[in-house]
């Protein structure tokens, strides 16, 4: 009875491990890249904001806003996805910025319906 006893345990403990290691490799919603990029300095107004996401978010619970600084939302038409490429969202910025500092607030929504926010700043400054 005892070995039947232990069997169970390990066959438990492995299904367990096999969970855990089954969901840690799951690729989850994440923000692989912007452009313009966190904390960067352009020299022209830029003519999209672009995020990139490790996998293409449910664009009905996506957003991208940008702000700028100490200020309101800008009123831009809303973000899309790219038809060739689902993974990457754009938010056309319909009219040149001015030098000073922006934020990038976003949200994205993973096909599972859990939805994930990040925010990230940029400066335009014209060359002089």
């Amino acid at each position: 009875m005892k070995r039947k006893t232990r069997t169970s345990a390990t066959l438990a403990g492995i299904a367990i491990c096999m969970a855990i290691v089954t969901a840690a490799a799951s690729p989850h919603l994440a923000l692989k890249e912007s452009s313009p990029k966190k904390d960067e300095t352009v020299s022209a107004s830029p003519e999209t904001v672009t995020l990139w996401f490790t996998q293409a978010p449910q664009m009905a619970g996506t957003s991208v806003r940008l702000l700028p600084s100490g200020g309101e939302p800008m009123e831009l038409e809303a973000a899309t996805a790219k038809e060739d490429d689902p993974t990457v969202v754009v938010l056309t910025v319909s009219e040149p910025l001015a030098d000073g500092d922006y934020q990038v607030m976003w949200r994205a929504m993973a096909q599972d319906g859990h939805t994930i926010r990040g925010d990230f700043d940029f400066k335009v400054q014209a060359a002089r």
